[in-house]
């Protein structure tokens, strides 16, 4: 290295040269006066770095309530013998149980304004990809609990024989009415076709204990394309045969690759 480069001169740059300048010190070669990171005269200046878009945002349940402008009352129907609070604050569900995995979302407004309700406690239960429910031990698909009393709220309850709580949680909603579920597609049992069951509570009171309905189309091509459900097969009930179905409860899908989007706006007053 030549004598240009002294201490005297690193400590004037207060201890801190760039590569260039340090090989400008070594070698000579430098501009001098030139201004830090000038493009000498006559060179051709460098292309800004090519940027990459960013990726647009995943689809989300929450999309399908973007142009529902619904406004109707959700019907209220029974809870039956599968209903127990099992003190599950979350969003995802699953606890691991097999099946396609499914996204909710859904809106509680109050009528008549249709305005969204912020704060309402959002109960969600239903069997797996084979028709059980958790809680009940030996269930067969399908069956639920004896009698076991009244949850928080005053409802009556089934009894829950065993610790398990899969497919079962409780969201609150925010500002804009809205709780979200993560959980797998579900089976069916005998006399019914495939639903989901849901209670929203306001101010310690129980507001709406409805079930929620897929199109036929959808649980057929579910259903039929994957496992577990193929180890279930000979589906006994379908929308226009079951007892609840209503087309007010019927919920709003789309396929997202591997997994499907559901919603729906509940009405309550």
């Amino acid at each position: 290295m030549s004598g240009g480069l002294d201490r005297r001169r690193l400590l004037g740059a207060g201890g801190v040269l760039t590569l260039a300048a340090l090989l400008d010190a070594c070698t000579g070669t430098g501009s001098g006066t030139g201004a830090p990171g000038a493009t000498p005269s006559g060179s051709p200046s460098s292309a800004p770095p090519a940027t990459t878009p960013p990726a647009p945002p995943a689809p989300s349940a929450v999309d399908l309530l973007s142009d529902e402008a619904a406004c109707v009352l959700t019907p209220d129907t029974i809870a039956g013998p599968t209903w127990f609070d099992a003190h599950a604050v979350r969003s995802d569900v699953r606890d691991g149980r097999p099946g396609v995995p499914l996204d909710l979302a859904f809106r509680v407004i109050r009528l008549p304004a249709c305005a969204p309700v912020p704060g309402a406690v959002v109960d969600l239960w239903q069997c797996d990809a084979l028709g059980v429910y958790s809680g009940f031990a030996g269930a067969e698909p399908g069956q639920g609990g004896s009698p076991g009393g009244t949850d928080e709220y005053g409802d009556a309850q089934a009894a829950a024989t065993e610790g398990t709580a899969f497919l079962r949680g409780t969201q609150v909603t925010g500002p804009d009415g809205v709780v979200t579920f993560a959980t797998v597609y579900p089976g069916w049992y005998p006399t019914r076709t495939v639903h989901l069951h849901l209670k929203v509570h306001l101010d310690r009171s129980t507001v709406l204990t409805t079930q929620l309905f897929f199109d036929d189309a959808v649980t057929d091509a579910v259903h039929g394309g994957a496992d577990p459900y193929r180890r279930h097969p000979g589906r006994d009930t379908r929308n226009d045969t079951d007892a609840f179905y209503t087309d007010a409860a019927l919920l709003r899908t789309a396929p997202d690759g591997d997994r499907w989007l559901a919603a729906l706006t509940l009405g309550v007053v």
